[in-house]
């Protein structure tokens, strides 16, 4: 019976383990609709109505403003909100491996006339799709980008910030 009290102390101080703060959110808007979420501590790339562009970790959201780098502006100061700069993607096989799958396509070339299941010309355009069709698809995949790469604020998306920070409230001493 000794164990008990010792076994809810331990409970209680490593459930506090797992209690954080709750952080202030950054929402872009589309029609009323969350469509992109930032905590405090996330990357962001803002461009402002005067042109200038502020990329950093935002430390704070408080009071519709946002403090991005030790600066702090209203986030109706924002114009464009830039999600990510476009990188460049290497080809998606080596020299080598594009060097094995021609080998294969030549052996399945081979194996489909050998066994008389096609001609040479549909049995080299068989092996080929089959060999080299996946990489393909692969490499127009990677050069093409359907997502959006920024938010335009004011049309039809907003910026929103939602802190829950409660400031002290003045005491009301009034006389009854």
């Amino acid at each position: 019976m000794r164990w008990a009290p010792l076994l809810l102390l331990v409970l209680v101080l490593s459930s506090t383990h797992f209690c954080f703060a709750q952080k202030s959110f950054l929402f872009v808007k589309k029609n009323g609709h969350k469509v992109r979420t930032w905590t405090e501590g996330d990357n962001i790339r803002l461009r402002l109505v005067n042109d200038d562009l502020i990329e950093g970790r935002i430390l704070l959201l408080r009071n519709d403003t946002i403090y991005i780098n030790d600066l702090a502006f209203k986030s109706n100061f924002v114009k464009q909100v830039i999600l990510k700069r476009r990188e460049k993607k290497p080809f998606p096989v080596t020299g080598l491996q594009l060097l094995y799958i021609t080998g294969g396509v030549g052996l399945a070339t081979v194996g489909m006339k050998a066994s008389g299941w096609e001609t040479t010309g549909r049995a080299l355009l068989y092996s080929s799709v089959i060999g080299y069709g996946p990489i393909l698809i692969s490499a127009i995949t990677r050069n093409l980008n359907l997502r959006r790469k920024q938010y335009e604020l004011g049309g039809k998306f907003q910026l929103q910030v939602l802190d829950f920070y409660l400031p002290s409230q003045p005491r009301n001493k009034a006389a009854f």
